[in-house]
């Protein structure tokens, strides 16, 4: 018994996949599509008041939702939420853009350390940013 695969629908289901992986390449200039922009910038400010630290990730993310950006290192990880309008171009290497985003900073157990760019860059100085 063989199972015969028609062509063309193979060549339509890889052209499908092509197209899409393109086209979502170019959306937002590399921001999450699933985070807040501009327009929310307030509700993310009220909702990162009720930060603490020992809060877990999934308590973050019921409280502010998807961040922006997100980092990974050996000693734990940071998301970035938008706290300003604007800096929607660019990595966080870019100045402007790293004052918009506040970094929320969490250990290697998910639990939030501190917050605020101060804390991350002195986490940052501190643990180092990992082997690479």
């Amino acid at each position: 018994m063989s199972i015969k695969f028609p062509i063309k629908r193979i060549l339509l289901g890889f052209s499908v996949t092509v197209i899409l992986i393109v086209f979502s390449s170019c959306t937002r200039g590399g921001t999450n599509p699933f985070a807040k922009d501009d327009t929310e910038v307030n509700e993310n400010v009220k909702n990162l008041m009720g930060l603490a630290v020992g809060m877990t990730k999934n308590q973050v993310f019921s409280l502010a939702g998807v961040a922006n950006y997100m980092e990974g290192y050996d000693w734990g990880s940071a998301w970035f939420y938008k706290i300003r309008k604007g800096g929607n171009e660019g990595s966080l290497a870019n100045k402007d853009v790293q004052e918009k985003y506040m970094p929320v900073v969490f250990d290697n157990t998910d639990r939030v350390m501190g917050y605020g760019s101060k804390f991350y860059e002195q986490t940052l100085d501190d643990l180092g940013t990992g082997q690479f």
